[in-house]
């Protein structure tokens, strides 16, 4: 993968989506407002402009293919973000802007804190909510208008870690830091344990307030205890950059993972080349030759729009707008009740596979993942979605081709 310095440029849902808008068609038309609450400032924007860009680009397409036909109408999607500055407080008002205001009646939450927040009105006001949670408190039989969109560490950290421990059977001793928040402490809660399954001893867990930009005396205490691996676990990939950057000053030499890692360019930019190397958990590689011909240009599109390349943090926005349409359709509603009531049983179209017909829905919105429903084991199929990545400066796609070329075929034996 060859890393170039890109210019950001903020691209909202509203304006991608303007000019295809504005046609209509015979049967009468309609709008669902695609309520967005995401990170748009601070070291989680990056993830928050990927979603904006992914939501926009499936409603632009499902557009383009004549909408979403139900008893006579035809439905299009807007997508409306607004920033919840990744905490509890901002993903409240938010959410009550959301509701009260842009009337929405769907929502995609991202970030656990805010997406807590949001559940909690949104349960109550019949509004379904989407969610890329770094946690599983938000899943369960309790909340019937929630459904996960992306995996946690529940699903990520059996099959994370035991490739690390099979790679480097050395290593003996790690140490975590995570952000103080939900979803560092959701994700502290199952990363703890289950290095420790695999025999490897915690030395210190480290929480640091979101937003701190001095990362040099956690890195210099870190780098003192000597630990075989250091596990940077819910920290944005920029914070994570900066963190190894100070490591390696430090004095670091040890093995470095980034467990919701998925913006190498972000990483990148703030850990220059301390950044190489690093084990990244949520990472996809769509501009390898693996990747089909629509990943490719879209991971390109993205690119431009935002300055990062796609990754697993920000699909959901995407397979959310197809996961509605095909729910709509097989309901013949656009009620979130009967929605939510057939939403187990659909397949759509996702963004994640080279083949995009073949994803179903069943049981995601409960712990354990995608299959549980179907009877198989709470984390063997989600395990299998894992994408473990190691982060090179260039042609990383290389490294990691036959690690993911083995993924892929795991995934559409599992799904197709």
């Amino acid at each position: 993968m060859q890393y170039i310095n890109t210019k950001i440029r903020f691209v909202t849902a509203a304006s991608m989506l303007a000019a295809g808008m504005l046609s209509t068609g015979a049967m009468a038309q309609e709008t669902i407002k695609m309520g967005l609450s995401i990170p748009l400032s601070g070291a989680g924007a990056v993830w928050g402009k990927g979603i904006e860009f992914m939501c926009a680009k499936a409603a632009q397409e499902v557009k383009e293919g004549g909408g979403v036909k139900v008893k006579g109408k035809t439905y299009n999607f807007e997508c409306v973000g607004y920033d919840n500055k990744f905490n509890a407080s901002e993903g409240t008002k938010v959410a009550q802007t959301l509701m009260n205001r842009e009337n929405v009646k769907f929502i995609y939450g991202f970030g656990t804190a805010a997406i807590l927040a949001t559940q909690s009105l949104s349960e109550r006001q019949n509004v379904m909510l989407f969610n890329t949670s770094w946690g599983k408190s938000s899943k369960g039989p309790q909340f019937p208008l929630t459904f996960q969109v992306n995996n946690t560490p529940v699903e990520v950290m059996p099959a994370m870690a035991k490739y690390i421990t099979d790679t480097h059977p050395q290593a003996k001793t790690i140490a975590l830091i995570n952000v103080n928040d939900a979803s560092g402490r959701e994700a502290e809660s199952v990363y703890k344990p289950t290095w420790e399954k695999l025999g490897i001893k915690v030395l210190t867990s480290d929480f640091i307030e979101r937003g701190t930009t001095e990362f040099q005396p956690v890195a210099a205490r870190v780098a003192a205890m000597k630990p075989d691996i250091v596990d940077v676990g819910s920290m944005s990939p920029a914070e994570a950059g900066q963190i190894y950057k100070e490591l390696e000053v430090a004095g670091y030499k040890g093995i470095k993972v980034a467990t919701n890692g998925n913006s190498a360019e972000s990483m990148k930019a703030t850990g220059g080349n301390a950044a190489n190397g690093t084990y990244v958990g949520f990472a996809m590689v769509y501009d390898s030759p693996m990747a089909s011909d629509h990943q490719r240009k879209v991971n390109e599109e993205a690119r431009k729009a935002t300055g990062e390349s796609l990754g697993m943090a920000v699909m959901g926005a995407y397979d959310m707008i197809y996961m509605m349409k095909s729910a709509m359709e097989k309901a013949g509603s656009v009620d979130p009740k009967d929605l939510a009531a057939i939403m187990s049983s659909i397949k759509f179209r996702t963004f994640l596979l080279r083949r995009q017909h073949c994803s179903d829905f069943a049981g995601l919105h409960q712990p354990g993942g995608r299959r549980q429903a179907r009877g198989q084991g709470p984390h063997r199929a989600q395990e299998k979605l894992t994408p473990i990545a190691k982060l090179a400066v260039r042609n990383a796609w290389k490294k990691i081709a036959s690690a993911h070329r083995e993924l892929f075929l795991d995934v559409w034996q599992l799904m197709c």
